[in-house]
């Protein structure tokens, strides 16, 4: 492992070592043949390292397997296959289907199948059948090997390579025994499944001992022995893999030593002995280690919409924090600096500014001091804002009137520049909080349930518009989110089709930031804050009127700005809620709505009115005749208050009247 982060460190040493690995792999890889000849761990090796150099070294280390390990015939196939694969490579490295995982695998396999076929045409199935395994074992080992090219380090696909790979040299090494019986090669491989039980599920270890018995089986030919005995000895050693290694290896020789009669009896005593071997490496290996590199991985949870809403409202948050929260707006320019500018151009030159500025300077900065204040009132000097003293004597006064009329002029620009930027950066600050406001109120909105049954209620609602105009300059609208009720009057400036238009706006905006699970508190003062900046443009304001009931509970706020008076009637008792407040647009962003805490039961009615029915100096009538209503219908109620205001005040204004009921029943009946 130092080695190989050394191979990372120093990009001179990394240019010979990974040619000389893949190199030498493909030479020991040409040596894992099985029964009939078939190297298809070496061709997958060729075919992943695809065209150029990678592929040079490999085909280089085919050539010198083909000498080493195979006879001439299946030396000769592997031998033209490698060069085949090198050459599609090659020719294909371009093609844009090239570059699909699945494609060097599929290539590998046709290639093999193409020049084995020659050498397959008058034999029997069982050969074919042979043929056809190697050859999809040969695109699946090129599949997997690209793995160890293309991903990174550490990562699931670069792990099953790796352990891939070195299954594929056991199989290599696998033919080479001792004593006629014992192979160091299948000790490994027995070692290796018994690593891989301990941690895995019982059906996952017993199909990765099934995997590595049958390379075996492949090298030897032993009829699929090994698969069955790898297989069910992993298995049972996966049953174990809480317990101790110690337990786990007992159990896997012990498995392993009773199914040893299904080897022939050359082969029995080699295979106690390689698991006994098998079972000694296992223990020495930290199973730990093994757990971290082996184990399958599960995928971390991702976060749920309300963590990512949460975590985006800190954010923000943490942004105003960081920039905004704390920091002083730059003082405004001195308007002193209006007269030194203009004595630069005038006075400097003049045969008394020696006697002006230093015998009596005193006198001239009492008498800029006394003019600045009715200069900067009028926008322009004038010779009577000085004292008699300093006009008598100024030999320059008109040149010096004109300089202080340029400098004023340009100090004002500047004044008023200075405060535009400092209101819209104090809006662009308030939008940072708002904003980080709005997404934790989502977060909250998006796992809100309903804890009781939700209350049902009655809704009545009229606009009429000003006499002599054809739309109503107010706008209301009653809808639900989720469990909260919502009713929403607005009142536009003045009226006709600008209001109406003013108000609609406000309505359909503010419906849709609740609907879409935002609290009523950072909604609205984002859409005042929004409406501030167009009423810089020449834009309107609006009065808004917003219910925020919880029909599970009763409890209800009310929001105003710069609203007309609404009533609530409970238990027979008529309270009237007035607001302080300016309208949207007009109140400073910093400013939140007024709030009033309600809490409806059964029976109760809430009324909201625009101005054009009453306001807070005009509205004694309204709550006489809310006191003395006994109705349930808050239709009819609502008829009956636009005739009364009619003829008190002769429609001389929009008006809008919308009635909540909450009957006791709990049926909803809204219309």
């Amino acid at each position: 492992m130092k080695l190989l982060a050394r191979t990372h460190s120093f990009p001179q040493w990394r240019k010979i070592a990974l040619p000389m690995g893949r190199f030498l792999l493909t030479f020991l890889l040409s040596a894992g043949q099985t029964v009939d000849g078939y190297t298809p761990w070496a061709l997958a090796m060729v075919c992943a390292a695809g065209p150029g150099l990678p592929g040079l070294t490999c085909l280089a280390g085919s050539a010198l397997g083909t000498l080493v390990f195979l006879d001439f015939q299946p030396g000769l196939r592997y031998l033209a296959t490698s060069i085949l694969i090198f050459s599609a490579n090659t020719a294909l490295y371009d093609m844009r289907f090239y570059h699909k995982r699945w494609f060097r695998g599929i290539l590998a396999a046709v290639t093999m199948l193409l020049v084995q076929s020659v050498y397959l045409l008058h034999r029997d199935a069982a050969q074919w059948t042979q043929c056809i395994a190697a050859a999809s074992l040969c695109a699946v080992a090129t599949t997997t090997f690209g793995f160890l090219q293309e991903e990174k380090r550490g990562s699931q696909a670069f792990r099953r390579g790796l352990l891939l790979l070195f299954v594929a040299l056991l199989m290599a090494v696998a033919p080479v025994t001792l004593a006629k019986c014992f192979s160091p090669g299948r000790a490994l491989a027995a070692a290796l499944a018994l690593l891989i039980a301990g941690t895995q599920s019982p059906a996952q270890g017993a199909v990765s001992g099934m995997c590595i018995g049958l390379t075996m089986d492949l090298a030897l030919g032993s009829s699929l022995s090994f698969t069955a005995v790898y297989g069910i000895a992993a298995g049972l050693a996966s049953l174990l893999r809480e317990r101790s290694a110690f337990l786990r290896t007992f159990v896997f020789c012990l498995s392993t030593a009773l199914l040893s009669f299904w080897v022939q009896d050359t082969g029995r005593i080699g295979l106690l002995g390689e698991a006994a071997l098998a079972g000694l490496i296992a223990l020495t290996v930290p199973v730990r280690r093994w757990e971290r590199r082996l184990a399958v991985e599960a995928p971390k949870p991702e976060p749920t919409f309300q963590v990512l809403m949460e975590r985006s409202a800190a954010a923000f948050r943490d942004l105003y924090d960081s920039f905004f929260r704390g920091t002083k707006p730059s003082p405004p320019e001195n308007p002193s600096v209006i007269f030194d500018r203009a004595a630069e151009r005038v006075c400097r030159g003049c045969v008394l500014c020696s006697h002006c500025w230093q015998k009596n300077y005193t006198a001239t900065y009492n008498a800029f001091s006394a003019a600045c204040g009715a200069m900067l009132k009028r926008g322009q000097a004038q010779a009577r804002d000085f004292p008699l003293t300093f006009t008598s004597h100024c030999v320059h006064l008109t040149e010096f009137m004109a300089a202080l009329n340029t400098e004023t002029h340009s100090f004002l620009l500047r004044r008023q520049y200075h405060q535009r930027l400092l209101s819209a950066r104090q809006q662009a600050q308030e939008q940072y909080a708002l904003l980080g406001d709005l997404l934790a109120s989502s977060a909250h909105q998006a796992v809100a349930a309903a804890a009781e049954a939700p209350l049902g209620y009655r809704i009545g609602s009229s606009l009429r518009p000003k006499t002599g105009e054809n739309v109503c300059g107010d706008q209301l609208a009653v809808f639900e989110a989720g469990q909260t009720l919502y009713l929403l009057l607005s009142d536009g400036m003045g009226s006709g089709e600008s209001a109406h238009r003013e108000a609609a706006m406000t309505v359909r905006l503010l419906r849709q930031f609740l609907e879409a699970g935002i609290d009523a508190l950072p909604a609205l003062k984002t859409l005042n804050t929004a409406l501030s900046l167009r009423s810089d443009g020449g834009g309107g304001f609006t009065t808004i009127d917003l219910l925020a009931l919880q029909r599970g509970s009763g409890t209800a706020t009310l929001y105003k700005y710069g609203a007309a008076p609404t009533y609530c009637k409970r238990t027979g008792r008529v309270s009237r809620i007035i607001a302080q407040s300016l309208p949207a647009g007009l109140q400073s962003g910093e400013s939140p709505p007024e709030r009033t805490q309600l809490s409806l039961q059964g029976g109760s009615y809430l009324v909201m009115v625009s101005d054009g029915i009453a306001d807070a100096t005009s509205d004694e009538w309204l709550q006489n005749l809310l006191a003395g209503w006994s109705g349930t219908d808050p239709n009819a109620l609502v008829s009956l208050i636009m005739r009364e205001a009619q003829q008190r005040r002769g429609m001389d204004d929009d008006c809008a009247v919308l009635a909540l009921y909450l009957p006791d029943d709990g049926q909803k009946k809204q219309v």
